[in-house]
């Protein structure tokens, strides 16, 4: 049994017990990065920043409070749909086609994401639902413009779902983490636009080389805080993997091919894909 009499050891064990739980939680939420490009990213002004998520060329390295941020959100889900239920929706967060979550899926399986839920009321219809958390200045501003214009990136999303699904409409629900002040706004959404962002999808998913970037200096507000500064401006060499080479391509079943590789060897495995070879050669 640890003695705790000493103050000074009480602090140190305390100070010692927070970095366990940051590196335990690195540990534990920390994940291969995503194989799809991400409707929950499709709406980023930076083509370039999209590329370089899908062709895996820097993995980001996230905090242990970050983590613990990101996994907030999955949480809240569970409440926003209690609330939801208690005011007479029914809430259907899984697919009884599938029975999974309900998903989307576009180039080849190359683009995807899951939606959060669909709900529906009797006086209302279905609604393709978004839970979202805000700390407080995302809030006041999304209370004061609405979500379209707060966060465009958010209203963009639900587009790509609703129209994938036939839904005309969307529930955006957010949570303020600081005061639990709660935001709800039924938004139309426009198919055109999810329209629009299949075909961008497409165009970088399909890119042999880097699109557009969203500035052509680093010190550009955005590209100062991006983790794919030093490879768009400083020519720092991304990460090896079979996503990151010149020679490989995406091909059909959301699968990659190798240029160099016998056909045998294409698709290339799956368990592969992370390493890549000697024969690797960066894209960009």
């Amino acid at each position: 049994m640890i003695n705790l009499a000493d103050p000074l050891f009480r602090t140190q064990l305390s100070q010692k017990l927070k970095q366990d739980i940051e590196d335990a939680t690195k540990a534990h939420f920390t994940d291969e990065p995503r194989k799809h490009l991400g409707a929950s990213i499709i709406g980023h002004e930076c083509s370039a920043y999209l590329w370089g998520t899908f062709r895996w060329l820097k993995q980001e390295d996230f905090s242990g409070r970050m983590l613990r941020l990101f996994n907030r959100g999955h949480l809240e889900e569970a409440r926003f749909i209690k609330w939801l239920t208690l005011v007479g929706f029914t809430c259907y967060e899984i697919n009884p086609e599938t029975g999974k979550q309900f998903q989307i899926s576009g180039v080849n399986g190359h683009f995807g994401g899951s939606l959060d839920c669909i709900v529906s009321r009797a006086d209302i219809g279905n609604l393709l639902t978004e839970f979202k958390t805000h700390g407080e200045k995302s809030f006041v501003k999304l209370k004061a413009e609405g979500v379209r214009k707060a966060k465009p990136q958010h209203y963009r999303q639900m587009c790509s779902y609703g129209k994938l699904y036939q839904l005309k409409y969307g529930l955006y629900c957010a949570v303020n983490k600081n005061t639990d002040e709660l935001h709800f706004e039924i938004v139309e959404l426009d198919w055109s636009l999810a329209d629009d962002l299949m075909r961008k999808a497409d165009s970088i998913i399909n890119s042999q080389v880097q699109p557009q970037k969203i500035a052509q200096n680093e010190t550009y507000f955005d590209c100062k805080y991006c983790h794919f500064s030093g490879i768009c401006f400083r020519g720092e060499s991304p990460d090896k993997n079979c996503r990151s080479c010149a020679h490989c391509v995406p091909v059909e079943n959301a699968r990659w091919n190798c240029n160099l590789a016998d056909p045998m060897f294409n698709p290339i495995p799956e368990d592969f894909v992370p390493n890549g070879c000697e024969k690797w050669r960066r894209i960009i």
